[in-house]
């Protein structure tokens, strides 16, 4: 049981330990008390056992309200505070009087050391457990933060999957019924035996349908007798049921031509050629083959607005089937698709490292093609001109007199404008422009091609061609190139 703190016991005690003297003040009293304090601060942790009945901390509470009253004579307030742990007598007033007498006694200053350092552990103790009930707070925080990033992540993970099989449903069922695509007739022919497998490969090439494997669905739910071979005019915007209901119609052959476009000719020119073979007008030609068609080439086509005809240059020349009465349309698409196969990633390569874009070496292997008397001489005249235009300080004009022809017997002949042609002839004439004209003069092979993407290695900036021999000049300088000319039978000798 802890001691009670009784005012005549405290008083009976301290007598004993120091005498018998009779020189007790409130100041030894005061002393008396505080170690008798720090004792039982001390012994604070008791079990539960031991803990001080409510009788004795009246009696303590009641001896030093005694002590209280005794020690105002000097108009001092003094309380005790009885929180556990801290039992200490306190002053209201911090000023103390003059004439206080202090006592002091062995051990007290060590025992108030004492009790300051186990306040600091306390004090230690406590922020300790703040800390830790802090953090595992924060932590606690952040799983939660971390479970709700997680269900985001999962909601969203879940809503990009759904949007997309929604879109990917969507895009089936628009190009099952042949929504969104073109009206254009589209004549092709289906060999005999074709197995449907083949088939559907001749749908997708040319252009009806897009997707392989839901037509071969579509022809196992239809399940069609029998589909007839031969030539077949399709359209892409009909419905996966439609073609296939096409496909089962017995069929005439189409009546079809073979024609071969030489090197070097025009748009012009093989506009001329189709309309005098039945294959469609020169007019509905000119205006189709112009347009752009989206084939992965055509993203490659730079400065061309200048150009008289935006797809003069590709029309690959070589020989083709068409078939009599087809559509400027249907001609157009085989031929784009002709020239596509003819440019390698091989040639892309070689442009990137000579440092040309697919108009510049279209142009100038349309400028060989006409300037060369041979195929072995496309290599080194093609030297001429990319020498030229890698020195256009001295050499800015290329002067050639194939893209004067161009202007005379294409441009001037195509219209009636003569601020058009004016127009044009500054896109065109080597003699006035720099550089390279706004687009080629003709359709050139693949010899003229390979030919400026594999060009001699000269020193050459001139050259020209005997025309009844077919031999050809090189020169270095302008001296030089004065006197092939006299050669070449196309200048006179200059006499002195």
């Amino acid at each position: 049981m802890g001691k009670d703190l009784n005012l005549d016991e405290i008083l009976s005690e301290y007598s004993g330990k120091k005498g018998k003297s009779s020189d007790l003040n409130l100041d030894d009293l005061d002393i008396s008390f505080k170690k008798e304090s720090v004792a039982a601060n001390n012994n604070s942790e008791l079990k539960e056992d031991d803990v001080p009945q409510k009788s004795d901390v009246e009696n303590a509470k009641s001896s030093s309200a005694v002590m209280e009253k005794e020690r105002v004579s000097d108009d001092k307030d003094l309380h005790i505070d009885n929180t556990p742990g801290d039992t200490h007598l306190h002053e209201k007033n911090q000023e103390k009087p003059e004439n206080s007498l202090k006592l002091h006694f062995g051990g007290a200053d060590e025992t108030e050391k004492t009790t300051q350092s186990k306040e600091k552990k306390s004090k230690a103790a406590a922020k300790d457990t703040k800390g830790k009930k802090k953090k595992k707070s924060k932590k606690k925080k952040v799983r939660f933060n971390g479970s709700i990033f997680g269900g985001i992540i999962i909601v969203t993970i879940i809503l990009t999957v759904s949007m997309l099989i929604a879109v990917e449903g969507i895009s089936i069922g628009m190009e099952y019924y042949g929504i969104g695509k073109s009206d254009n007739d589209i004549s092709f022919n289906i060999p005999e035996g074709s197995s449907n497998d083949k088939i559907a490969d001749l749908l997708v090439e040319n252009g009806i349908i897009k997707n392989k494997k839901l037509f071969l669905i579509a022809l196992k739910i239809h399940k069609p007798d029998v589909i007839y071979p031969g030539d077949i005019t399709l359209q892409p915007s009909m419905g996966y049921a439609d073609v296939i209901e096409a496909l089962k119609v017995m069929r005439e052959s189409y009546e079809s031509v073979k024609i071969t476009f030489t090197e070097g000719e025009t748009l012009v020119d093989i506009a001329a050629k189709l309309e005098e073979n039945g294959v469609c007008t020169a007019s509905d030609f000119l205006f189709e083959f112009n347009k752009n068609q989206n084939y992965s080439f055509e993203s490659d086509l730079t400065d061309t607005e200048n150009a008289f005809y935006a797809r003069e240059g590709y029309f690959f020349p070589d020989t083709y089937e068409f078939y009599v009465g087809d559509t400027a349309y249907n001609i157009t698409k085989i031929v784009r698709e002709h020239f596509e196969k003819q440019l390698t990633e091989k040639m892309y390569t070689r442009m990137d490292k000579l440092g040309l874009d697919l108009n510049q070496v279209m142009t100038l292997a349309s400028i060989v093609q006409l300037e060369a008397n041979s195929v072995d001489e496309m290599p080194t005249v093609a030297s001429v001109f990319l020498n030229r235009l890698n020195d256009p300080d001295t050499y800015p004009r290329l002067e050639s007199d194939t893209t004067d022809k161009y202007i005379k017997n294409v441009i001037s002949k195509q219209t009636e404008n003569q601020s058009t042609i004016d127009h044009y002839t500054d896109y065109y004439d080597t003699y006035q422009c720099k550089g390279l004209p706004a687009g080629p003069i003709c359709n050139p092979g693949l010899d003229a091609i390979m030919a400026v993407l594999y060009p001699e290695d000269t020193d050459y900036y001139f050259f020209c061609n005997n025309l009844e021999t077919g031999e050809s000049f090189y020169a270095k300088t302008l001296k030089e190139h004065e006197n092939n000319l006299v050669k070449a039978g196309l200048a006179e000798e200059e006499k002195e």
